[in-house]
């Protein structure tokens, strides 16, 4: 997903119960970016998935005003994401709950949704109106955190250092 709460790739076929970091590590986009980097921009992930090179993730125990102050940033970003899922499950009621349809169709039923939101955000066509603020809700805090191997904490400590 980017900035603009556009879904720039979907990976539908794994079950409710699987950890995100999972479904990441073992997608293409993830795979590729583990042998290449990113060369412009970083991704941000929660606590949840390991700090690396292209995956900027919060510091866990801040230690100074900068670590805070990329922490608040940190989190006000991520909210853009959970906007967008809420605001794709106002649009589309199918996805408030377990969906009772063969898994490849459920996996379809995904990835046409999150296009229709795409086309929806792009035409500007306004928020639904019954909107539950519970949807809507930040949960950058929810994540359990990752504790394996980091390989991120020098970039991140740079770009702390430099921007905050």
């Amino acid at each position: 997903m980017n900035f603009a709460g556009l879904f720039t790739n979907v990976v539908a076929r794994w079950p409710g119960s699987a950890h995100d970091s999972h479904i990441f590590r073992t997608s293409a986009t993830g795979n590729h970016l583990e042998g290449t980097g990113l060369t412009d921009g970083v991704l941000l992930g929660d606590s949840g998935y390991a700090c690396s090179s292209f995956l900027m993730t919060p510091y866990v125990n801040p230690k100074t005003r900068q670590e805070e102050n990329f922490n608040r940033a940190h989190k006000v970003t991520r909210c853009i994401l959970e906007r967008t899922f809420g605001l794709l499950k106002r649009r589309f009621h199918v996805l408030h709950s377990e969906v009772r349809m063969a898994p490849d169709r459920v996996c379809t039923v995904i990835a046409a949704c999150c296009i229709l939101h795409n086309i929806a955000v792009c035409l500007q066509e306004p928020d639904p109106e019954d909107c539950d603020m519970e949807d809507v809700r930040c949960a950058a805090d929810l994540h359990s955190q990752y504790h394996g191997r980091e390989t991120g904490y020098a970039v991140r400590q740079h770009i702390t250092n430099t921007y905050f």
